[in-house]
């Protein structure tokens, strides 16, 4: 039997919206034929009657519904003409539910979708299948990434697949002519969010480099971020360092550290790697000495930016 109605259940709304209309393009439905319908914005009344409308203009027609509240709870509404329709649903008109969660089968309603209509469940993508995913989705395009672009790429979306979709599609459009992607252009066009500039400063900190460090700095200002708000993020930082070097003391490897943080495999080996390049008491003075700063900032006795600019300078 043809399906009619479908259900796509995932917690990620890009990855579900992705699937939606991959399906949408595969039933190759005319865009003016394709509706959305948002059930907490828009009255029941007006989907039910939408569903049961001849499409103009063409034999198919498409029909994608966002929260879907009664699967979930009563509000009192009869439901009894939707139940009929998954029964016996119109064949020139596709449904499709997307969900954030699977249906309460508490209710009736949602005890009949799952006897008619077609759920999938759309997990979110693991960090292992970004590299492949990017990969493939640029050959598919007959365009040619490096591998250098791609591990960068993934860095910098830091494994979000909203953040990937709007980069590609920058890169896309900045390497049609010649259908290449390097390193130099993830570096100019796709922008590292705050964590992994704070992440990179941290690390210019610890190694002492205070000209990178203050690059840095500078380019963080300019991005409107404050130094309140800097010295804040450096300060947690450095706290994860110093917890890193205690687990190391008590034995944990760069899996276990990974798992304690929730971090990937890189950022965990720059985390060890700085625990194990400074001792403990200097460490702990930058944290002091910074938690100090903050209290003479937020007290008036120092400018902000420059009362940052110079604890850089003479860490």
């Amino acid at each position: 039997m043809k399906d009619y109605i479908y259900a796509f259940v995932g917690e990620d709304d890009f990855l579900v919206k992705n699937e939606v209309d991959q399906l949408v393009k595969k039933l190759k439905v005319e865009a003016f034929n394709v509706l959305t319908y948002d059930l907490e914005e828009q009255e029941l009344y007006e989907f039910l009657q939408e569903i049961t409308t001849i499409s103009l203009l063409s034999d198919k027609k498409v029909i994608k519904v966002k929260n879907a509240w009664f699967f979930y709870e009563d509000r009192g509404e009869n439901l009894q003409s939707l139940i009929r329709y998954f029964q016996d649903p119109k064949t020139d008109t596709t449904l499709i539910f997307l969900l954030k969660k699977d249906v309460d089968s508490n209710f009736l309603i949602s005890r009949e979708a799952k006897k008619y209509i077609r759920f999938e469940v759309v997990d979110k993508m693991e960090e292992k299948d970004f590299y492949p995913y990017i990969k493939n989705y640029f050959a598919e395009l007959k365009y040619q990434i490096s591998d250098e672009a791609i591990n960068e790429l993934i860095d910098r979306v830091n494994y979000d697949f909203n953040s990937l979709y709007n980069e590609t599609e920058k890169l896309k459009l900045f390497a049609y002519d010649d259908r290449k992607i390097t390193l130099k252009d993830v570096n100019l066009l796709v922008p590292r969010n705050l964590e992994d500039n704070i992440f990179e400063l941290s690390n210019a900190i610890i190694a002492k480099n205070k000209r990178k460090a203050l690059e840095i700095y500078y380019d963080l200002l300019t991005k409107n971020e404050t130094p309140v708000n800097l010295i804040l993020n450096i300060s947690y930082k450095l706290k994860e360092i110093i917890t890193t070097k205690h687990l190391l003391d008590q034995g944990y490897n760069e899996k276990s550290i990974m798992d304690y943080f929730n971090v990937s495999k890189g950022r965990a080996y720059y985390m060890i790697k700085n625990a194990n390049s400074m001792a403990m008491p200097e460490l702990k003075n930058y944290y002091d000495t910074l938690a100090d700063l903050d209290y003479r900032i937020k007290s008036g006795e120092v400018e902000p930016k420059i009362g940052l600019e110079l604890w850089l300078l003479g860490g």
